[in-house]
């Protein structure tokens, strides 16, 4: 009889594969299906003089338990605006494991604001990482202008600069009203630190932490991946 663990392993392996965010666009794809972003656990935040404290503790998965450290404003809610170095060698793996979720929150022009993210990441040794490091949205939750279902014109514009290492998230590109949208992206790369530049206070960001999946749920999800194996057969 299988375990537990190579159930999910199937599952895991039956999944369609994410494609890393590459390219540039006036508006970020919206997920198909959009369902709901999985399980995670924001980073609790724990501000000093200076800067600040992230810290996951259990049910988050091993590789995130602990804390990173953060020079700059928080990114998120009415704070000062500028650029954030993040230092994620506190962590266990002395990195930011790959899966991390990456969030950013009501990305675009309703403000009348600069709402624009620029981030870049370094490996272990400090090298900027020029092979793209996001993976395209796995979730999209939120609304269009009024209420309205979420709008291929509702999500900001993207572009991903491989000689400098960049992503830019840039909400100037919305059009038809003011949505109210949270992006979820994944990291598929380790990384040491990073360096976030925030536009605008009306636009958010944050990092998250997948949790370990609960017994009843892994089952589940391996049911599904050996439902899916027999289907290709």
């Amino acid at each position: 009889m299988k375990t537990l663990a190579a159930l999910s392993s199937i599952a895991l392996a039956s999944a369609a594969v994410a494609q890393p965010l590459t390219g540039s666009g006036p508006n970020l794809p919206i997920p198909s299906p959009n369902d709901p972003p999985p399980p995670q656990q924001p980073r609790a935040v724990t501000t000093g003089t200076g800067g600040w404290t992230g810290t996951w503790t259990a049910p988050a998965q091993p590789g995130w338990i602990g804390s990173f450290t953060a020079t700059g404003p928080v990114p998120s809610g009415m704070t000062t605006i500028g650029s954030t170095r993040y230092d994620f060698t506190t962590l266990p793996t002395g990195q930011l494991p790959v899966n991390t979720f990456f969030r950013f929150g009501d990305v675009d022009g309703g403000s009348v604001t600069n709402e624009i993210f620029t981030l870049v990441a370094f490996d272990a040794g400090g090298a900027v990482i020029t092979t793209p490091w996001l993976n395209e949205p796995i979730s999209m939750t939120g609304t269009g202008p009024g209420g309205a279902p979420i709008a291929p014109n509702n999500t900001p514009g993207w572009d991903w600069d491989a000689g400098t290492g960049t992503y830019t998230i840039d909400g100037s590109t919305v059009t038809g009203g003011n949505p109210t949208i949270s992006v979820f992206m994944q990291s598929n790369t380790p990384i040491a630190t990073m360096d976030l530049d925030r536009g605008s206070t009306f636009a958010n960001f944050s990092l998250a932490a997948p949790l370990i999946p609960a017994p009843a749920s892994a089952a589940l999800l391996g049911l599904g991946g050996l439902a899916a194996c027999r289907r290709r057969r």
